[in-house]
């Protein structure tokens, strides 16, 4: 990225925090608590447009899941690669093999159940997020308390807060920023395993995102107080961090140790996407828009087939990687492709929070946007604002792309029109499907042969 880290990285995290986190914590929180039932985005937008948007939205949600994970799958593989041999964050196989290996791993650990998840997530996160995010804060502190010379300059003036808008660098690193606060809503996919849904749901999910703002924020001062900014690198600046504060301190040992336990707190984050989305879909199977096939669940409650062809899809992405000039240019455009296609579903989310409103106004909501309708204009209008922004941005490459704009905005607008056409064509045949299997059940033929029977 052309744009620089510093009190910039402060600023860019509070402004994706307040006007796309904040509305979409928010927003979730009141339509989760009105329709607790599993299916979250889905039924949401059903509610509001129809089944069929409904689809469309779970769809969305669900397929840029696929890209996103293949992406962040890729940051693990780096983050191994940094203490094993650097020079493999560049070696497809090894990029591809580690894919297939860490999906198709978290694969069989979610076929056990949300028991079995829920005991899985909380040690990564708390071995590979809390701790190094603790530990990092400490070693920040220390570093300032010791009397070291302040290494990025934290003077508060406007250059060195807010990004230039005419750098398309910067445009890029905010959408950055902006996909890293997404997926907030995921989890209402599971509302239904929650005790006191309406109670505990608002209160957790509001409370994750102010820790996760507040981690972010001073996590990124502690790197670049130690680190001069043009040094920063945007991938691998909490590397850089420990590694220059282990080394420090004489405990340079320690800095592959903490690398292994971020790799791990990114696969437990990996770990919880992979029944969220499918939860969705897993909804729409159930009201007759996917094929029946697709309803099979195993004794754990987990919808199986869909599981499997999920990790069939994130498994194909991977395998593009052996086709691509370029390592970095291939998680570059995941990335992009995901935020569009993510950025569509929230249109659809934000959109049906408004309209429930005047709707479904006799829905009873334990937790509603504070402010009234004028607050639900409010807090749902600066998310779609926020999200169509993003969205055109999201058609610039980063700094750091090494190509042409043309491919990358080519690659952009082909993915996302695929991924908007084929969810309307699943939609069709399902209806299809279920019109010909109620025509058999209501037929004399089939009466008469269920009587035989």
């Amino acid at each position: 990225m052309t744009a620089q880290p510093g009190l910039m990285t402060i600023f860019l995290t509070l402004a994706a925090a307040l006007l796309f986190l904040v509305p979409t914590a928010l927003v979730a929180a009141e339509l989760a608590t009105a329709w607790p039932q599993d299916g979250g985005i889905f039924i949401w937008v059903r509610e509001a447009f129809g089944e069929r948007l409904g689809f469309v939205a779970v769809w969305l949600q669900w397929i840029q899941m696929v890209f996103g994970m293949t992406s962040i799958i890729m940051i693990i593989a780096a983050t191994i690669a940094y203490v094993i041999d650097p020079a493999l964050a560049s070696n497809k196989m090894y990029m591809l093999g580690m894919i297939l290996a860490i999906w198709w791993g978290c694969t069989l650990v979610n076929m056990r159940g949300l028991k079995t998840l829920g005991w899985v997530s909380t040690v990564c996160v708390c071995l590979g997020v809390f701790l190094p995010g603790i530990l990092l804060i400490m070693c920040g502190v220390t570093y300032v308390l010791s009397g070291n010379p302040i290494m990025t300059d934290v003077s508060f003036t406007w250059n060195n807060l807010v990004p230039s808008l005419s750098d398309k660098g910067t445009l890029g690193l905010f959408i950055g920023f902006i996909f890293v606060v997404m997926g907030m809503e995921v989890s209402a996919s599971n509302v239904s395993s929650i005790r006191d849904a309406r109670r505990n749901y608002p209160i957790a999910i509001i409370l994750v995102s102010c820790i996760m703002v507040a981690l972010s924020v001073i996590g990124s001062a502690a790197i670049f107080v130690a680190i001069p900014k043009e040094n920063i690198s945007m991938t691998a600046g909490l590397m850089q961090a420990f590694e220059l504060y282990f080394s420090k301190w004489g405990f340079g040992w320690l800095a592959p140790v903490m690398g292994l336990a971020i790799a791990l707190g990114l696969i437990g984050q990996v770990n919880s996407w992979v029944l969220g989305p499918v939860r969705g879909l897993q909804a729409t199977a159930d009201s007759g828009a996917l094929p029946e096939f697709l309803q099979k669940t195993n004794k754990h409650g987990v919808p199986v087939t869909l599981v499997m062809i999920q990790a069939v899809a994130i498994s194909l992405v991977g395998i593009l990687i052996t086709v691509m000039p370029n390592v970095d240019n291939f998680y570059f455009m995941l990335m992009g492709l995901t935020g569009l296609i993510y950025l569509v579903a929230y249109l659809f989310m934000f959109s049906a929070a408004i309209y429930l409103r005047y709707k479904r106004p006799d829905v009873e909501r334990s937790f509603k946007v504070p402010g009234g309708n004028a607050g639900m204009w409010i807090c749902s209008g600066l998310g779609l604002l926020i999200s169509l922004t993003a969205g055109y941005l999201g058609f610039f490459p980063p700094g750091s792309f090494k190509g042409t704009a043309a491919t990358y905005q080519t690659f952009q607008c082909i993915g996302l029109g695929v991924m908007l056409v084929i969810p309307f064509l699943v939609y069709s045949y399902g209806q299809k499907a279920r019109a010909r299997k109620e025509m058999r059940i209501g037929s004399p033929a089939a009466s008469t042969s269920a009587l035989r029977s």
